[in-house]
């Protein structure tokens, strides 16, 4: 795995199928949890390997060039979001993702890579172009459930966090995203609050309230990267120490510390404890402590 990823950190180089599957991960979840917390274990799935992602292209018909691609139509559906500088590694980092998934019994249908025109060292052109990538990928997951697609894991990690975050801000009342996952966002933690974020109502709320069944956001103390360039004197970076007000999320959000896993900020990718709370999350056998509004660790 390699990438560049935000300034400061640069890396070295229909019904019974579904029934059944929720069937399966949720007891296969729960003997993870039971048996081992949340460390990896050995699965009989097969791994996940670059050659398993289909990367589609995202970007090019915001300008008017080219038209949306399609999510491929499945049961259980695995899409990531890559940051900055991911161009070109988005294949290997979501297989790096979906494989520690893997590890704890998840298994999609298909698995899917957003690639977008991140590769410039104009920083903040990128976080803004975020929003534009997050209303095309919006689009594309009307079109998949309008065509009969199943559950949808959105996993965006950096960059790719404001990715998902957008696209559940973009998508129609109506349609509503099964889990959205960011890894290390790069964005301000009170962009997710109900009474903060930005001017006007100009944040993540209403959008995590209204569009997906469940956002969960991991975060790592150790994520210097967009610590240092997020949340401000006093402040909280999203990827790096939560919301910063878990008493003003929506209820179906819950941030995931995983400091004592994660200890970079390209450490989210295919950590075992992210792939064991995503794999939890979706066969429904996360056990989030209400009081606080953490996860497990």
């Amino acid at each position: 795995m390699s990438e560049k990823d935000i300034p400061g950190e640069r890396s070295p180089t229909g019904e019974s199928l579904t029934a059944n599957r929720r069937t399966m991960l949720k007891g296969t979840g729960a003997a993870i949890v039971g048996a081992t917390g949340l460390a990896a274990t050995s699965s009989s799935a097969a791994a996940v390997s670059s050659w398993d992602i289909d990367v589609l292209e995202v970007g090019d018909s915001v300008f008017g060039v080219g038209s949306t691609p399609s999510i491929p139509v499945g049961d259980e559906v695995f899409i990531f979001v890559h940051g900055w500088f991911g161009d070109t590694t988005v294949s290997s980092q979501a297989s790096d993702v979906a494989d520690s998934m893997t590890d704890a019994g998840y298994e999609a249908d298909e698995y899917v890579g957003i690639e977008w025109d991140a590769t410039t060292i104009n920083f903040p052109a990128a976080e803004s172009e975020t929003e534009d990538v997050g209303e095309e990928l919006a689009e594309m997951l009307e079109e998949f459930y309008d065509d009969g697609g199943g559950d949808v894991r959105l996993v965006g990690h950096s960059l790719g966090g404001r990715v998902v975050l957008e696209t559940i801000n973009h998508i129609d009342d109506g349609y509503s995203v099964e889990t959205v996952a960011p890894l290390g966002a790069a964005a301000d933690g009170e962009m997710v609050c109900e009474d903060g974020g930005g001017l006007l109502d100009d944040n993540w709320y209403d959008g995590i309230a209204a569009n997906a069944d469940e956002v969960r956001n991991y975060h790592s103390e150790n994520d210097s990267t967009v610590g240092a360039a997020y949340g401000g004197i006093g402040g909280a970076a999203l990827g790096t120490d939560g919301s910063g007000c878990p008493s003003d999320t929506a209820a179906n959000y819950t941030d995931v510390d995983v400091t004592s896993s994660v200890s970079t900020h390209l450490g989210f990718l295919g950590d075992a404890d992210v792939g064991a709370d995503l794999a939890a999350a979706a066969a429904g056998d996360t056990d989030d402590d209400d009081d606080n509004g953490w996860g497990w660790f």
